[in-house]
């Protein structure tokens, strides 16, 4: 068997999904790649396997082993510096734990190591290149404008990281609901905290977004963790 590497850019893309020799095309990356690759390989009688964006949630019930929850939470949604596919971007907590858990969570946020990936113990590297920051900036911005508070988090990390590259501190940001911003997926660390007060709303605010992919849910009710994985 022979392995073949090519690296390019859009053209080089577009050569591969319009050529007839493929009968198959898999594609990794964005909804709106994902739709171009879909329907250009379409045209031409071929199939794709397309694993696309993920704004993954996970739902906190009053009954969850919160620190084992904490523990989840933190490596979902910064490991990789939210880099990642299946990267938590939204949390969706009842409202009788919330304060009890951000406390926890601020606390993590504040201590979590950022630096050479590399290295022993670092939990969160760089952001892939300006853009990504950019686009972190902006999303932070509007998650403010559209009600949100940051708990934790936001900027470009200063002290103990390499220089040269975009590291961020991740950031917690509390939201009054699933607003414009909560139902875009930025690939980047930011996670959203949501609160509910009913399952059935919890699961509705899980399901009610463009993306899917991947989801989770901290119950020690056997009940309502059959409910949550019958309906997402």
């Amino acid at each position: 068997h022979m392995l073949q590497m090519v690296i390019g850019g859009r053209d080089v893309g577009k050569a591969l999904v319009d050529d007839k020799t493929y009968p198959l095309v898999s594609a990794t990356g964005s909804t709106a790649m994902g739709r171009a690759v879909g329907e250009a390989v379409a045209r031409r009688m071929g199939r794709s396997l397309l694993e696309l964006g993920g704004n993954n949630a996970m739902v906190i019930a009053p009954s969850a082993d919160l620190d084992m929850a904490v523990r989840a939470i933190l490596f979902g949604a910064v490991g990789t510096a939210g880099q990642r596919c299946t990267t938590t971007r939204r949390l969706i907590v009842h409202k009788s734990i919330k304060a009890e858990l951000l406390a926890k969570l601020v606390k993590v946020y504040g201590q979590v190591r950022i630096g050479n990936p590399l290295e022993q113990g670092t939990l969160i590297g760089p952001l892939i290149d300006k853009m990504a920051f950019e686009s972190m900036e902006k999303a932070l911005k509007d998650a403010v404008a559209q009600g949100g508070k940051i708990l934790a988090g936001g900027g470009r990390a200063r002290e103990g990281v390499p220089s040269g590259g975009y590291y961020v501190n991740p950031a917690l940001v509390e939201m009054p609901g699933q607003t414009d911003i909560v139902r875009h997926e930025t690939f980047v660390p930011i996670l959203y905290v949501m609160e509910y007060t009913d399952l059935d709303g919890a699961i509705a605010l899980q399901n009610d977004v463009p993306q899917g992919l991947s989801s989770a849910i901290f119950t020690l009710d056997m009940r309502e963790a059959e409910r949550f994985l019958s309906a997402t």
